[in-house]
């Protein structure tokens, strides 16, 4: 049976910035952000979830890693970089592109929840904003952004906390050791976390 996969975009609230994406295996999704946003194709995407238990039903972690792990890694406003082969599923080209990893965030939200089920699964992360230009944090703006440049797509109302303003710390790991190639609010938090893993 083949099932059918959603090819609209939604606007949504995380826990930093206002974000953009749709279903992963949807080309015509990745096609349209890159319009959108004004930048060329080949860029890769974050790929967002709303629990340990979805991302470990695309990703095989080594056993060091373990549910609480990621679940207190993922509250410190993070993103997490892994060996594209630890996928369970062969992932579309657009998502990693030539990057040899997969980029995910985990955020625990009945915002994303809806959205991950409307999409029919995993959805695709980025910022809502033209390329070059900073983040929407601000609702009205985000309702603004959508109003005069994609009323075709999903606008998701924001109902929770609001977007904090800030990025998201990115740390790159493999099974041998980890990178931390951009550092947000709770950097010091999260390099404490990293420590658990060699002990």
């Amino acid at each position: 049976m083949v099932i059918a996969v959603n090819e609209k975009l939604f606007v949504y609230p995380t826990d930093t910035v206002w974000g953009i994406g749709g279903n992963i295996f949807s080309k015509v999704c990745y096609e349209k952000i890159a319009n959108i946003k004004g930048h060329a194709e080949k860029k890769p995407l974050s790929v967002i979830f709303c629990s340990i238990k979805d991302i470990r039903e695309l990703i095989e972690f080594p056993k060091t890693y373990s549910d609480n792990w990621l679940e207190t890694f993922f509250k410190y406003e993070s993103t997490l970089g892994i060996p594209k082969e630890w996928s369970k599923k062969e992932l579309p080209q657009w998502i990693c592109e030539d990057s040899q990893f997969l980029t995910i965030r985990c955020l625990n939200s009945k915002v994303i929840k809806n959205i991950i089920d409307k999409a029919g699964g995993p959805i695709t992360s980025t910022s809502l904003n033209f390329s070059g230009f900073p983040p929407i944090i601000d609702g009205v703006e985000a309702r603004d952004f959508y109003e005069n440049h994609i009323t075709d797509e999903v606008f998701i109302e924001n109902h929770e906390a609001p977007c904090s303003g800030r990025s998201s710390t990115i740390v790159l790991i493999s099974e041998e050791s980890h990178t931390i190639v951009r550092e947000g609010q709770y950097i010091n938090e999260i390099k404490e976390h990293l420590k658990l893993l060699s002990t």
